[in-house]
């Protein structure tokens, strides 16, 4: 009988032992099953926060391109301004068609024209220096032989009208 009493026994043991293990086993799949819920909480979390964050990136590279545009366009504008300012100049400062010089000043919004006007038919002369302004024309120099004393004169004059203040185009 105390055979049957010790098997008895370990008959329990065993019994509780496996009841335990049933406990122990349901307690650890609940634990993993709300372990794999908050990691795929997360997972959502971290994968919004991931989109929210490549938005915003978007966004702010849009807005630096737009103004990256802008600023292009702005210097693409003043570039064209500058570049019509010059061709303007230059063809205030280069001679016209008949070899004339010519350079323009300017103060304010008055406006004086030398020009070196070289072989007039009129006055048989082969240079002479014109000063153009609103009220007139008069010829300051004038030279039957040398060409270059009427540059040189017109020259001076533009210097002359610069240490006035007046803003003057180069004869050449």
């Amino acid at each position: 009988m105390k055979k049957i009493n010790l098997f008895a026994l370990v008959l329990g043991f065993w019994v509780m032992n496996a009841c335990a293990s049933n406990e122990v086993a349901e307690e650890t799949d609940s634990a993993q099953a709300e372990m794999a819920e908050k990691m795929d909480a997360a997972e959502s979390e971290a994968a919004a926060k991931v989109d929210a964050a490549e938005a915003e990136a978007k966004a702010a590279a849009e807005e630096k391109a737009a103004e990256a545009k802008a600023e292009a366009e702005v210097k693409a504008e003043e570039m064209e301004a500058d570049a019509s300012a010059v061709a303007d100049e230059a063809d205030a400062s280069a001679g016209d068609s008949s070899g004339n010089l010519v350079s323009t000043c300017t103060h304010g919004d008055q406006e004086r024209i030398i020009t070196v006007v070289y072989d007039n038919d009129e006055t048989d002369t082969v240079c002479e220096v014109t000063y153009e302004k609103s009220t007139g024309i008069q010829t300051l120099w004038t030279a039957n032989n040398d060409r270059d004393y009427c540059k040189e004169r017109a020259a001076e004059f533009v210097e002359k009208q610069e240490g006035w203040g007046w803003t003057c185009s180069s004869l050449e």
